[in-house]
């Protein structure tokens, strides 16, 4: 059981490392696009057509891509006033009742935004002659990505192991365990 669960933390942690350097990639290529529409408005020059339109798509996929990074992080927002104030396995059943909605609402956001991506893929971008569709193929990313990781969080739950993100942490001492 130890090494499955250390094969799922490391296979998880990967795909989590690969969407915060494509965060990191979408961020900079943001910011690069900005400063030239900047830079062209400031010398008196027309900023590129496209400039506003990719820089909105690329929030678009910041946002989708960093909610399953939260997940990962446990840096979703959440209220545990109720929460801290149950014993264990109350707290446990609750958790698990919380995994398991938000699992339902992904199932359904990941389940409709294939029909929307297929409908979308042939409606072109106003300045770009690239398919919408491409930019609604960040919402299947986030809710299958974040599905993989509350799966995971839920079977780490019953069996009584760490979360995802507690391992990463360093320890009392200093030293990340």
């Amino acid at each position: 059981m130890r090494t499955f669960t250390n094969g799922l933390r490391v296979a998880l942690k990967a795909i989590w490392k690969v969407l915060c350097v494509l965060l990191v990639l979408l961020v900079v290529t943001m910011t690069v696009v900005m400063f030239m529409q900047i830079a062209m408005r400031t010398m008196g020059m027309q900023s590129y057509k496209w400039s506003e339109e990719v820089l909105r798509y690329l929030y678009i996929w910041v946002v989708f891509l960093g909610v399953p990074v939260a997940v990962y992080s446990n840096d979703l927002t959440r209220f545990d006033l109720i929460q801290s104030k149950l014993s264990p396995l109350a707290n446990k059943i609750l958790e698990t009742l919380i995994l398991i909605i938000m699992l339902g609402i992904l199932f359904f956001m990941a389940q409709g935004s294939f029909t929307l991506i297929r409908i979308q893929m042939r409606q072109t971008m106003t300045s770009l002659n690239v398919p919408m569709g491409i930019v609604y193929l960040s919402i299947p990313i986030c809710a299958l990505a974040s599905i993989l990781f509350f799966v995971a969080k839920l079977f780490l739950l019953w069996t009584g192991q760490p979360d995802l993100d507690e391992l990463q942490q360093p320890a009392e001492g200093g030293d990340p365990q």
